[in-house]
């Protein structure tokens, strides 16, 4: 069984009716525990009431979908060590603050509060193997969990060497962050850090434990002047046990189509190429690389999601268009 986990913030909001509407055409409720779309807003009300009329779209997936706010992942009991004085003024109250007051969870940055979720997200999934995802993942086919977990338990993902200064920096900060600094890098390859993502719930969770006892809460770590990244941790918790990745991952190639802002015409182009193999698994939209589309582009995601009976062409346009509009 997998448990689904996906973040969701006002400014691309809109595209989870499409993802929904993916989970009801490909995903079988069978092997499904539970979906659960974590808000990631300063305004949790607003967000849930554009959030709630989308839900229908999982079909028979439905009931097993749960809307939850950032608070019932990072502020339960038993989810923190210790909260100290500038914790709860600077990241829990940080909505009150204005100057300092971002779209984030609690007036949090956004983007910081998107990853704590993720790795906050093993906290109520309802069962071992989990996949997180972004809002703009939008399935293309059917899949068998084996896609995901292999039989010894592993994760499936794919491995990648660490060439850019990015995902190096990352994987740098999260090792210091869990005290294991000093590392060799040469000749390393970590998981990928893009979505869809497998992960174990109970390696999420130690690493959970270990952040609270060093910091007091995820939300402490990230809210410091630190700068790892959700999945470089698990890569860092992995690195410094002594049996490494073995139980956790299994480096896996999976077809995974990703539409950048960054990507230029060319890049969208050769991306959009990928979805006549049979074995691209998800589409990727990123909000902004919506409006940023050539016609003849956005014409090929517009019939691609109508071909595969994810929705009709004028419902995917009003969707991706209403997404186009969020991002100023």
């Amino acid at each position: 069984m997998l448990s689904f986990a996906t973040v969701v913030y006002s400014k691309d909001f809109p595209l989870l009716e499409l993802q929904a509407l993916s989970f009801a055409r490909f995903v079988d409720p069978d092997m499904v525990s539970s979906i659960h779309v974590i808000m990631n807003d300063c305004d949790e009300d607003t967000l849930r009431a554009k959030i709630e009329p989308l839900l229908a779209s999982y079909g028979p997936l439905r009931s097993k979908v749960q809307v939850l706010g950032g608070d019932d992942l990072l502020l339960q009991p038993g989810q923190y060590a210790r909260r100290s004085l500038s914790d709860r003024i600077l990241i829990e109250n940080r909505f009150r603050i204005p100057g300092i007051r971002r779209q984030g969870w609690r007036g949090s940055n956004g983007y910081r509060s998107q990853q704590v979720l993720k790795l906050g997200a093993a906290r109520v999934a309802a069962s071992e193997n989990m996949v997180i995802l972004d809002t703009k993942n939008v399935f293309l086919r059917s899949f068998d969990p084996t896609e995901f977990f292999a039989d010894n338990g592993a994760a499936r993902i794919a491995f990648i060497d660490v060439q850019s200064d990015y995902h190096r920096n990352w994987l740098v900060e999260s090792l210091d962050a869990l005290g294991a600094s000093g590392a060799d890098l040469n000749g390393l390859r970590t998981t990928t850090f893009a979505t869809p993502f497998a992960m174990r719930r109970s390696l999420a969770l130690a690493l959970l434990d270990e952040i609270n006892d060093r910091y007091g809460s995820v939300q402490a770590l990230f809210g410091s002047r630190r700068r790892p990244s959700e999945f470089m941790l698990l890569n860092a918790f992995c690195l410094k046990s002594p049996d490494g990745y073995a139980q956790w991952f299994e480096d896996h190639a999976q077809c995974n189509i990703g539409l950048w802002p960054t990507y230029s015409p060319e890049e969208m182009a050769s991306q959009l190429a990928m979805l006549d193999d049979p074995a691209a698994l998800t589409l990727g939209l990123h909000n902004r690389a919506l409006s940023l589309l050539p016609g003849d582009l956005r014409d090929r995601v517009f019939s691609e999601l109508e071909d595969r009976g994810i929705c009709t062409r004028p419902r995917a346009e009003e969707v991706l268009n209403r997404a186009a509009t969020l991002t100023g």
